[in-house]
C-alpha cells in the first residue's frame, strides 16, 4: 500500500513539475501596441457604429472580439462617453503577464486606458478603452405641433427640460419652461392672431440649452375666441410674499415661469422665492426682486457664476477668455490655491496667473501650476 501511495505522489509531482515547467517557459508579453479605429465617429442622435482595434507592431497577440460597453441598442447622447472593450489572445509560446498602465501604447481616435484583466492563465487580456465624450449643443427638437392649444414635440433623448417661445403673428410673447414634451397654452391666447411656437432642449449633461427648433404650424385664433380667453394676470402681496395671479383664478406653483423677460421660481404654495435655491439637483441664486441670476454674483462676499440658464458652476471654468476656480460651494478662489496636488496662483479677479511670474516671485507654467 505504501509503494503505491509513494508511486502516486511521484506521478503527481512528475505531472505538475512538467506543468510549471511548460507555463514557466512561455515568454511573457512586455509590450501591448493597439490601435483604435472606428466606420463612424460617435455623435448624439447616431447609433454606435462598428469599432475595430489592430495589433501593432511585432505583436505576439491577435485581436478577438472589440464591442462598445454603452448600450449599442440606443442613439448616443450628448455627454455620453464612448467605452471599448478589445479581446486579446497571446500566441503559442506567450501569456500576458501584466495589466499595468504602462504596458499599453494605445494609438488612434484618442483612445485611453481604462483597465485591464488576464484571465485563462495569462492567455487572454480583456483591455477597456474610453473615447472623448460627447460635447456640444443638444440637436434641435424636432415634429412640434398643436394639439387644440396645448404645444407638443418629440421627446429629446438627452434632455432634462425644455424652454418653449410663444409667438403671435411671429412677434415673441411669453417664454416658458416645461419638464414634460408638451406644455398647455390655455389662456395665452388674449388677442386674435396666428400663433406659433419653438422649442429647444435643456441638456441634463451640462445644463445648457441645445438648438432652437422650428417653428411650429399656426394655431390660428378668432377674435371671439381670443374675447373668451382670460386676460393676463399681475403680481400680488399678502402676509407670506408675493405670488402671481391668472386671471382665472388660477398661480403657478413648483414651476419656472417668465414674466416681463425675466425668470422667477415659484414654490409649491405658489409664492416667489428668493436668495440661494437647490432645484433638479442645480443651485440657483435668486435676487431680492425674485428674479433668476445668471453671470456673475457678489453674493455675502464671495463671488459666484451662473450659466445663461441660471445653474451656478463649480471646478475649473472658462469665462471671457480667462480660467477660474468655483470651489464645491461655488465660490471663487484667491491667491495661492492647492488643488488636486499642484499649487496654483490666481489673481484679486479670481483670474489663473499662467505662463508668467506671480506677484511673490513663483513661476507658473501655461496651465497656470507652480514648477
Amino acid at each position: 500500500m505504501r509503494k503505491r501511495t509513494a508511486a502516486l505522489l511521484l506521478t503527481l509531482c512528475m505531472a505538475m513539475g512538467m506543468s510549471i515547467s511548460a507555463h514557466a517557459a512561455e515568454t511573457k508579453i512586455e509590450k501591448v501596441e493597439i490601435e483604435f479605429s472606428w466606420d463612424s465617429v460617435p455623435a448624439q442622435g447616431e447609433r454606435p457604429g462598428k469599432v475595430s482595434a489592430t495589433a501593432k507592431g511585432d505583436a505576439k497577440y491577435r485581436v478577438g472580439d472589440v464591442y462598445y460597453t454603452n448600450d449599442v441598442d440606443d442613439y448616443w447622447v450628448l455627454g455620453d462617453m464612448p467605452e471599448v472593450v478589445a479581446v486579446l489572445h497571446a500566441a503559442n509560446g506567450y501569456r500576458f503577464s501584466s495589466t499595468a498602465r504602462s504596458v499599453f501604447s494605445i494609438s488612434g481616435e484618442n483612445a485611453k486606458y481604462k483597465k485591464a484583466r488576464t484571465y485563462d492563465s495569462g492567455d487572454t487580456l480583456e483591455l477597456t478603452v474610453t473615447f472623448p465624450r460627447l460635447t456640444g449643443k443638444l440637436q434641435a427638437v424636432e415634429n412640434n405641433y398643436w394639439e387644440d392649444n396645448m404645444a407638443v414635440w418629440d421627446e429629446l433623448e438627452g434632455a432634462k427640460s425644455y424652454e418653449i417661445r410663444l409667438y403671435r403673428n411671429d412677434k415673441l410673447q411669453t417664454t416658458v419652461k416645461s419638464t414634460s414634451a408638451h406644455y398647455d397654452f390655455s389662456g395665452s391666447f388674449t388677442r386674435e392672431g396666428d400663433y406659433s411656437f419653438r422649442v429647444r432642449g435643456i441638456a441634463t449633461y451640462n445644463n445648457n440649452p441645445g438648438e432652437w427648433s422650428e417653428d411650429s404650424d399656426y394655431n390660428i385664433i378668432s377674435e371671439r375666441q381670443a374675447q373668451s380667453t382670460p386676460v393676463n394676470g399681475g403680481w400680488v402681496q399678502d402676509a407670506r410674499g408675493w405670488w402671481y395671479a391668472f386671471s382665472n383664478g388660477g398661480y403657478p406653483a413648483s414651476t419656472w415661469r417668465q414674466i416681463n423677460g425675466a425668470w422667477y421660481y415659484f414654490n409649491k404654495s405658489g409664492y416667489m422665492v428668493t436668495g440661494w435655491q437647490n432645484l433638479d439637483g442645480n443651485w440657483y441664486y435668486l435676487l431680492p426682486s425674485g428674479a433668476m441670476a445668471t453671470g456673475w454674483q457678489f453674493v455675502n462676499n464671495r463671488w459666484y457664476y451662473m450659466n445663461e440658464s441660471g445653474v451656478m458652476l463649480t471646478g475649473w471654468q472658462n469665462i471671457n477668455g480667462r480660467r477660474y476656480y468655483l470651489e464645491g460651494s461655488g465660490a471663487m478662489l484667491t491667491g495661492w490655491q492647492h488643488l488636486n496636488g499642484s499649487w496654483y496662483c490666481f489673481d484679486a479677479s479670481g483670474a489663473l496667473y499662467t505662463n508668467t511670474w506671480t506677484p511673490d516671485g513663483f513661476w507658473v507654467d501655461s496651465w497656470g501650476i507652480w514648477r
